[in-house]
């Protein structure tokens, strides 16, 4: 009877243990989403959706730069390593002494740093940025936060037009006069430009959902508020699969066009 041939050593091979109850996701921009019930350690770099330990804790190892949209955790989340986050939500936050935290929204009962850890952001609530940018809002809107040449080297001249004129149907679009400064945006939609800025540099969308998220940010430096009622909602709808970020600033942009226009 043949026998299987034996495997090869395993001493230094590391063993990776699923737990029941764990989901482990991939959304459409390549983001990998782990869920699990008990304790979860991180010990390599990488890019995720979600993380969450349902009744347990996270562990961010030293050496280990992890980049998440949601970190969520019944108990504490340890940080050793570098942390870049949208939302954390746990019992407890602690980094160690050599950590890196960058954490714009932070659900926390207690909050521990190491003497030689780094934490920035750490707004409990949206509204504390809109605040923010209440305060700051001439030194936030003269950040070039999306510039000319990235636009022209993205999508090439020409493109955007076309795809406003259809989206609009067949209207043109009211183009501001040179002599007339434009009017400073409403925060909720400078944050609304602020996350597709940022969804525009870092998603890897397709050309038709570039062109659309071009075109609203167009929109919002142009201060076309008229236009952007007519058009923000088809040109939403052409965005396949969109991140959190452009999902956000649809909420926002959508709250904006729903309400009563001044007369």
């Amino acid at each position: 009877m043949p026998q299987r041939p034996a495997s090869g050593p395993t001493e230094n091979v590391p063993t990776m243990i699923i737990p029941p109850g764990t989901d482990v996701e991939v959304d459409g921009h390549g983001q990998l989403s782990i869920r699990t019930p008990g304790n979860l350690v991180i010990q390599d770099s990488g890019h995720y959706g979600t993380i969450e330990s349902r009744n347990g804790s996270i562990r961010i190892d030293s050496g280990a730069e992890v980049e998440a949209v949601d970190v969520r955790c019944a108990e504490t989340c340890y940080i050793e390593g570098s942390l870049t986050a949208w939302k954390v939500a746990a019992r407890a936050i602690q980094l160690e002494e050599s950590a890196r935290a960058s954490i714009v929204l932070q659900e926390t009962e207690e909050l521990q740093i190491g003497r030689q850890a780094r934490l920035t952001g750490n707004f409990t609530s949206e509204k504390e940025l809109f605040l923010l940018f209440s305060r700051f809002a001439r030194q936030l809107r003269a950040l070039p936060l999306f510039t000319e040449q990235q636009r022209t080297e993205e999508l090439g001249d020409g493109e955007g037009p076309d795809l406003l004129l259809e989206a609009a149907g067949g209207v043109e679009p009211r183009v501001a006069r040179p002599e007339s400064p434009p009017r400073e945006l409403p925060d909720s939609l400078f944050f609304a430009l602020v996350l597709l800025e940022r969804e525009f540099s870092m998603s890897a969308y397709g050309p038709t959902s570039k062109r659309a998220i071009e075109e609203l940010i167009k929109l919002l430096q142009a201060r076309d508020l008229e236009t952007l009622r007519l058009t923000y909602q088809t040109l939403f709808n052409r965005v396949v699969e969109p991140g959190r970020d452009v999902e956000r600033a649809h909420e926002l942009i959508r709250d904006f066009a729903e309400q009563p226009q001044q007369a």
